[in-house]
């Protein structure tokens, strides 16, 4: 009996003295607990919703455990709406530049006719401003003597016709002695008389015109210059005018535009909603979980399928004092039993970890609560790596950062 409880005496103190050995070590549970951090790595999943619009599934081409490539169709919704919207929307477009089209080709016509319209308006004050000015001022010196001479030569002309004719009328009793036959010589005298009155004529207007410009013009002439002068700027005002209602057309052109830009982005909007009537997979990976059927409704922003994306992770809860070992894009080596050589991990995110993970100590021991936090480690996916397996990291083996 004495040997038996000589025995455990003696195990009881190997083992307490093997247990103080590694403490002293480092090598005890809590230590190995907090420096040998442990986790299960997991496939990353990714819910996959429509953005912004919703309606009846019409094709589900996708099924659950299927290999599936970025960009892939997922889902299709029921366009019909959206088609009809894009339909109305894209004829408003075409209606609204063939009005701008055939606004712009009327102002350029507009514009030829007004030029040429101003142009004669211009010239015709011109005209109408250099008469008034001439009636105002009477004929110059040098008109009126050249007036005189036409005067004289228009009477020296006269003259000079009327002897002639009266020569042939003396001659007319004898024209038997004369070698000419009788009927010509009626001839030569009509014809002379005729000569004889437009000279006549002639000389009478140039007398007139000397006797206007000696005298001056009447009070009715200046007036009439006048209103001449007052319809001609009156009708270039109205054509300058008309430049103002081309300014009003260009505005409504301007308007016109605005229009059309607002029409073009309602269909590069509708568009846009059209692309997401189709769903289609953020990454590449596995369809875990289809959620709706075809002919069923769905919303915006409803989770209807769930993607196992390539992403392997896995999280780790460290005390505030190792925090300062993992920073986000950081490097961290990784361990796995079905791996022999050490897989390098990068930190995604550090945040504070849910009150449950908080690390109690032993209030008796003088040590205070320690607060945990969450570490997020991506490694890349390799067929020897599968989600399930334990990820171990040696936080002693990091140094700080």
């Amino acid at each position: 009996m004495k040997k038996q409880v000589a025995a455990i005496v003696v195990l009881a103190l190997a083992l307490s003295g093997g247990g103080w050995m590694l403490s002293a070590q480092g090598k005890d549970a809590v230590t190995l607990a907090s420096t040998h951090k442990a986790s299960i790595l997991t496939a990353e999943q990714v819910n996959v919703s429509f953005q912004g619009v919703g309606g009846k599934i019409t094709d589900l081409p996708v099924k659950e455990e299927q290999t599936v490539k970025k960009g892939d169709v997922l889902m299709t919704l029921d366009p019909t709406d959206i088609d009809l919207q894009l339909r109305k929307a894209q004829a408003d477009v075409d209606v609204t530049a063939l009005k701008i089209k055939q606004a712009e080709d009327g102002i350029q016509v507009a514009e030829g006719k007004l030029g040429n319209a101003v142009k004669q308006a211009q010239l015709g004050l011109s005209q109408a401003q250099t008469q008034e000015a001439q009636v105002a001022e009477g004929a110059r010196a040098e008109d009126i003597e050249r007036q005189k001479l036409a005067v004289a030569a228009a009477d020296e002309a006269y003259t000079h016709a009327l002897k002639l004719y009266n020569q042939l009328l003396n001659t007319e009793e004898t024209y038997d002695k004369n070698p000419y036959s009788y009927k010509e010589h009626r001839d030569a005298v009509e014809n002379a008389r005729s000569q004889v009155t437009a000279l006549e004529n002639g000389r009478s207007q140039q007398q007139a015109a000397l006797t206007k410009m000696m005298n001056g013009a009447t009070d009715k002439e200046r007036k009439q210059a006048e209103l001449q002068t007052g319809r001609a700027e009156a009708v270039l005002e109205q054509q300058q005018l008309a430049e103002g209602d081309i300014a009003n057309q260009r505005i409504g052109i301007d308007a016109l535009n605005k229009q059309l830009e607002q029409q073009k982005i309602l269909l590069e909007s509708l568009n846009v909603q059209k692309d997401r009537f189709l769903l289609r997979a953020p990454a590449d990976g596995k369809v875990v979980k289809v959620v709706p059927k075809v002919g069923e409704n769905v919303g915006s922003g409803t989770p209807v399928i769930l993607l196992e994306t390539g992403k392997l992770y896995f999280d780790l809860y460290v005390d505030e004092r190792q925090v300062g070992k993992f920073k986000p894009e950081s490097a961290v080596a990784t361990h796995f039993a079905a791996v022999p050589d050490e897989v390098e991990g990068k930190v995604q995110f550090v945040t504070a970890a849910p009150q449950f993970a908080a690390l109690r100590m032993s209030r008796e021991k003088g040590t205070a609560d320690l607060n945990m936090f969450q570490v997020r480690v991506y490694v890349n996916r390799t067929d020897k790596l599968l989600p399930g397996m334990t990820a171990e990291v040696h936080v002693d083996e990091i140094a700080a950062r």
